[in-house]
């Protein structure tokens, strides 16, 4: 993980906010969640507080796409771990996303344990 800061803060950048069950468990876990629904959102997030953050994206999102997203948040910091969530993963995608300095990419549906194991949380 790129992040010498722990993670606190788990953000979702996504067009529907994270099921309950794995929000409770991230909290249970000591994170906080929060939840954007544009890139432009999660900028405004990440402008007030970026430090032990970790953010989950799904690849299309109502103001762009997880490159955009990636783009801006390395404007704004390079040591925030970006995770992708897909239902699949192909080769491509795996190498556009290294190219882009993606931390790791999680099947869908998400699990709070794989989460957590990716962002050592």
């Amino acid at each position: 993980m790129r992040s010498e800061e722990p993670i606190k803060t788990i953000m979702f950048v996504s067009g529907r906010k994270p099921e309950a069950i794995i929000e409770q468990e991230l909290e249970w876990r000591g994170l906080e969640v929060k939840w954007a629904n544009s890139i432009q959102a999660a900028a405004d997030l990440l402008d007030s507080e970026s430090k032990g953050m970790g953010i989950v994206t799904e690849l299309a999102l109502a103001d762009g796409n997880w490159r955009d997203l990636v783009e801006k948040v390395r404007d704004i910091s390079s040591s925030i771990p970006v995770l992708l969530v897909s239902p699949t993963s192909t080769a491509e995608l795996w190498w556009d996303a290294l190219d882009c300095d993606v931390e790791d990419i999680l099947s869908a549906p998400l699990s709070a344990a794989r989460l957590c194991e990716v962002l050592g949380g």
